[in-house]
């Protein structure tokens, strides 16, 4: 029996921390291994990192050089690990990603594992879990264990810090069809789809050492997609890896202008692009709805909701809808009185909720609610952080609110795997 290790590195755009992932592979104690470096069409500082280490013959590239419009048709990285799988030579097959580096003796640790253990077919390992700010300085940090063999993976390990026999493979694709399910249904947890084919055949043999590390910068895909729900919340300022601000209204994403930096400058929610690029481009709004607007000397402060503005009636009722004075923007008379008028903002001192203002917040019998287009959709706490609801929850009960229906939740999508795949996690 043979040790050689095939290594399957996925890239994109992530020139610094790929360089630190290559040479990690590099530097292992365990020299007898080969790297697939497989990048789905980076930028050119990546592909010049790259080119750096072409000259070590354990070494290959391929470069998807995918288009746009198929970028979204699927799961990315377990595309390109299958394209890379038919040529792995190795006896054993371990993954990693532009993000992470390997310990050194990290191949040598799960090799001799499976040498004391020939009956494993998986093993996994302890990983330390990074945290860094946009300067790549460390914010915090926290482990990942290996201390149980697992049945049931899926949601449980990251694929950097596993490895598992080459002839696995064979097993998985005669009975799955494919190895890695690249549907872009599984978008955000291809790895657990794996592992539950994985699981199909053996359980994670755990080896309960630090042997990788994965840094999270503020725009890395588990940063991206955490605590994402499944539909993106109308009125939310949102961009993707291109960087360029979009505003979602009714399904559509909306393109914005430098005019509105000081609303959406420090709100603005990143949403990976197999997420983000669902909804369809859209014109540039003349004033993005859910703002408050005035005119220049004059008293008067609207509510821009459904296209339309919402006079605020009252200070009582301005404050009852937990509305700030800092959020109020001066616009131009012509275009203030180019928007329709809309019902007015007001409040009913008999405590009924006859016309709430959209995409606000309220606290209903010790659960949160977003009143949005109508409907009082419940949403969790980490929804709420994520999507820049800072306003205090207005507090309410269901018989103020009777007439209104509620509809679906804003739950993280996590949750919502997790529910429909029924995996048990501790």
């Amino acid at each position: 029996m043979g040790d050689k290790v095939s290594i399957i590195l996925t890239s994109y755009n992530k020139p610094d921390y790929l360089q630190m992932a290559i040479e990690s592979v590099i530097n292992q104690t365990h020299s007898n291994w080969e790297l697939f470096v497989m990048d789905d069409h980076s930028n050119e500082k990546t592909i010049a990192v790259i080119h750096k280490y072409l000259h070590d013959q354990r070494i290959r590239y391929k470069n998807s050089f995918v288009h746009p419009q198929n970028r979204l048709k699927t799961t990315r990285y377990a595309t390109l690990i299958n394209n890379a799988l038919p040529f792995a030579a190795g006896d054993y097959i371990s993954y990693l990603t532009d993000d992470t580096v390997y310990h050194p003796d990290r191949l040598s640790r799960m090799v001799q594992t499976f040498l004391c253990h020939p009956e494993a077919q998986a093993v996994y390992s302890k990983q330390k879990v990074v945290h860094v700010n946009e300067r790549g300085e460390e914010i915090s940090h926290f482990y990942r264990d290996a201390n149980a063999v697992l049945d049931q993976a899926a949601f449980q390990v990251d694929h950097c810090s596993v490895m598992h026999r080459r002839s696995l493979l064979d097993r998985i694709k005669d009975k799955y069809g494919s190895y890695w399910d690249d549907d872009m249904m599984h978008w955000n947890h291809g790895d657990s789809i794996f592992w539950i084919r994985v699981n199909t055949f053996a359980p994670f043999l755990p080896i309960n050492e630090v042997l990788d590390t994965t840094y999270k910068t503020p725009n890395s895909f588990q940063n991206a997609y955490q605590f994402l729900p499944a539909d993106l919340i109308d009125g939310t300022f949102v961009k993707g890896s291109d960087q360029h601000v979009y505003f979602l209204d009714q399904g559509v994403r909306h393109p914005v202008g430098e005019r509105w930096s000081s609303v959406y400058l420090d709100r603005t929610v990143v949403i990976p692009d197999p997420h983000l690029f669902q909804y369809h481009m859209g014109k540039c709004l003349n004033i993005p709805n859910y703002v408050l607007v005035k005119e220049a000397d004059q008293p008067a402060v609207f509510y821009i909701d459904a296209g339309k503005k919402r006079r605020i009636e009252s200070q009582h009722a301005f404050q009852f809808y937990q509305f700030k004075r800092k959020d109020i923007l001066t616009i131009e008379k012509e275009v203030l009185e180019d928007l329709q008028e809309g019902p007015p903002i007001t409040r009913d001192r008999s405590g009924v909720i006859a016309n709430p203002p959209g995409r606000r917040l309220f606290f209903i019998e010790r659960e949160r609610f977003l009143f949005l287009n109508g409907v009082f959709h419940p949403i969790s706490e980490q929804v709420v952080r994520k999507f820049f609801l800072q306003q205090k929850p207005i507090p309410a009960s269901f018989r103020n609110i009777q007439q209104f229906p509620i509809g679906k939740p804003f739950y993280p999508v996590y949750d919502e795997i997790i529910k429909k795949l029924n995996i048990a996690i501790e």
